[in-house]
């Protein structure tokens, strides 16, 4: 594209983020200082179509940006705008409280991002296999279900629900926190959070194929708040509702879409990243957008980000994920 069709794409795109409608010549060189003629910038307006980028709207003379147009526009027309000094005063906060839980953590960032956002909040949690452990607590809440709660190298804390193969009772339980406790502080080498399910495997706690089925302690947890917003951003469509409400309540569909951008390393930690929903080729995401960043805490990467309609506000959403990632980063680290 030359300068003037940038101009006039993200003049276009502008209008429809902002009005939802499609946008004439005359309305661009009356509002948007083009500088140029209602006839240069029909020709333009058709060079661009002719392109792929946006595209005429039933018999109306105005036009709207495509798929194509839209990505165009995060790629090279976006400019990132900072988030503002009262929006950052209320991440500072929200992250100041004592949290030393993982999954309270990136519980409060998924609220923090959809409730800033106004749009769907979503934080997928590495799968910390080889992160170290330093001390375990098993806490017996009844004869075939146990709390488990390892404190990392890190000081941070993982904790989870094991359901046991056989019954035991609160005495027993104590036995194996002391067994394993003595197993972590004279093992030779860091004890993970893989020698951890070893241990229940060998104890024959659990056995491998409940493991294997409901990954009970590597699996990276999904958080995701928000899902309201997005069923409430398009209710024309019955059927899309449907599908919508059907994926957002499969917390399992959802992790493993999500699972997929840290598989690659197309990725790099801590760029902020735009997907649009028609490319995941998942039903009921088909009019949405995913901007997300990718983190790394340990050896694992996880990912945090925003999903919302297609028509919003790029440069304010890409400045929220990208603050917010930062600031989960250096929480994590102080850990």
């Amino acid at each position: 594209m030359n300068d003037r069709e940038r101009l006039i794409l993200k003049a276009i795109i502008k209008h429809y983020l902002e009005f939802g409608e499609s946008v004439g010549s005359r309305t661009l060189e009356k509002k948007y200082s083009i500088g140029v003629s209602s006839a240069t910038i029909r020709n333009t307006m058709a060079d661009l179509e002719d392109k792929g980028l946006i595209v005429k709207t039933h018999t109306s003379s105005g036009r709207i940006p495509t798929s194509e147009g839209y990505k165009i526009y995060v790629e090279e027309l976006i400019k990132i705008r900072e988030i503002s000094t009262e929006a950052k005063a209320k991440v500072i906060e929200a992250y100041n409280k004592k949290m030393n839980q993982i999954d309270k953590i990136f519980e409060e960032t998924s609220r923090l991002l959809s409730k800033m956002s106004q749009y769907a909040g979503v934080v997928l949690e590495p799968v910390i296999r080889q992160e170290g452990v330093k001390k375990v607590k098993l806490i017996h809440i009844n004869n075939m279900n146990i709390l488990v709660v390892a404190v990392m190298d890190s000081f941070l804390t993982k904790s989870f629900n094991m359901f046991l193969e056989n019954p035991m009772n609160e005495e027993e339980v104590e036995d194996i926190d002391i067994l394993l406790n003595e197993k972590i502080k004279n093992s030779p080498k860091a004890f993970t959070l893989s020698d951890l399910e070893e241990f229940f495997i060998n104890k024959d706690l659990l056995m491998p194929e409940e493991l294997k089925e409901e990954q009970v302690i590597n699996e990276g947890k999904l958080f995701f708040e928000g899902g309201t917003n997005l069923l409430e951003s398009n209710v024309s469509d019955v059927m899309k509702v449907i599908d919508r409400v059907k994926l957002f309540n499969n917390p399992e569909d959802m992790r493993h879409i999500f699972s997929q951008f840290i598989k690659t390393d197309q990725y790099k930690d801590g760029e902020v990243n735009v997907i649009f929903g028609e490319d995941l080729e998942i039903a009921g995401l088909e009019d949405f957008s995913f901007v997300f960043s990718v983190y790394t805490m340990g050896d694992a990467k996880g990912i945090m980000g925003v999903i919302g309609p297609k028509r919003m506000e790029y440069s304010k959403t890409v400045g929220l994920v990208e603050y917010v990632s930062e600031e989960v980063k250096q929480l994590l680290k102080k850990k």
